[in-house]
């Protein structure tokens, strides 16, 4: 499956004023020859208003005159990559003015690349007290091992300063030479990787529910073994010089969306947005460049591969039952184990939220 215009690459973003003022819900895609997609609504619907679309290369400054106008009742406007065929591709934000009410700042979330799996901004998210995670400061992604030249253009062009990568400990280490200026930090989280598993599936030496057991063990041995990794990996993100940060792991699914769901709880965003981020991943990988001609796999190798590489919720929350297992509550966990006490939080807070 090749990511396309009508995947959802952004999330959802609302307005919310008094209860007499309209709610305005805008959706940003973007499409594999580089073009925006804008998706808008609005509750109580708002017949036929001028819909005005301004458009940025950054998410600082926008101009004062729209790039398009359009109508409420078309629901949906496209924005042209003028600069889809040159090497280096500007990413653009955009702000959405609809009856004289205006959205925050949107972008895409996901970017296809061509070998690079699940590459996604965790930006965007609004948190508890209304504040909303910054555009472009993190990125979690799949591995870059074998990333092309093309991706490591897309990557340049985001300007990212720090790859951290936190796949298992018998992951061979990947060239980042297509990179410039980059520093490489290796955290690995976990002893046993998806290689080496998935050449027991292949031999068929691991069935069904070994892998649910796997990917269990995966999330205790997270939780219980790995708090010096995630430690470290904090000290980097209060670092307002590290960034922009890329953290990848194998599929961006699991030592990844630890990290993410860590980080977006530091910044008290909504766990509904948290497993909304962790469930991105059912998007973001595609099964079927994992491993050759997976379909013709037998049907018990198949559901083995299916549950090691699947986007399940049940993961995450057997994770987080982990966590209150082992410290009491998300909170104690967070300041005991991460060492994320409340001026380690500001420090993020400041960096990452706007």
């Amino acid at each position: 499956m090749r990511l396309n215009s009508i995947i959802p690459l952004a999330f959802l973003l609302a307005l919310y004023s008094c209860s007499t003022r309209p709610i305005i819900t805008v959706l940003c895609e973007k499409d594999y020859k580089g073009n925006y997609i804008l998706k808008w609504e609005t509750y109580p619907e708002i017949d036929n208003a001028s819909v005005e679309i301004f458009e940025s290369d950054n998410d600082s400054v926008f101009p004062s005159t729209p790039t398009l106008v359009a109508s409420s009742n078309d629901y949906i406007a496209i924005i042209k990559d003028s600069l889809q065929n040159r090497p280096l591709r500007h990413r653009k934000f955009f702000k959405v003015k609809i009856a004289g009410i205006v959205s925050d700042i949107i972008s895409n979330r996901f970017f296809e690349l061509d070998s690079v799996q699940n590459f996604r901004d965790i930006g965007g998210y609004i948190t508890n007290d209304n504040r909303r995670v910054k555009w472009g400061k993190v990125f979690r992604s799949g591995s870059i091992r074998h990333m092309t030249t093309g991706d490591s253009l897309e990557l340049n062009s985001l300007d990212i300063k720090t790859v951290i990568d936190l796949r298992s400990e018998d992951a061979k280490i990947q060239s980042i030479d297509r990179y410039h200026n980059v520093n490489y930090v290796r955290l690995p989280i976990a002893i046993d990787g998806y290689n080496s598993i998935t050449k027991k599936v292949l031999e068929g030496k691991f069935l069904r529910d070994d892998a649910i057991m796997y990917m269990q063990s995966t999330y205790r041995d997270m939780v219980y073994n790995y708090t010096q990794q995630y430690t470290k990996l904090f000290d980097y993100l209060c670092n307002e010089k590290n960034y922009p940060v890329m953290l990848h792991c194998y599929l961006g699914k699991d030592q990844s969306g630890m990290a993410a769901y860590f980080l977006l709880k530091a910044l008290d965003v909504p766990m509904d947005d948290i497993e909304m981020d962790y469930m991105g991943s059912a998007i973001g990988i595609d099964r079927t460049k994992l491993v050759k001609n997976a379909d013709s796999l037998s049907e018990s190798r198949q559901e083995a591969f299916t549950m090691l590489t699947k986007t399940d919720l049940a993961y995450l929350k057997y994770g987080i039952s982990c966590i209150r297992e082992k410290s009491g509550s998300i909170e104690n966990y967070l300041v005991n184990e991460l060492g994320l006490t409340p001026e380690k939080r500001n420090k993020l807070k400041k960096i990452l939220l706007y």
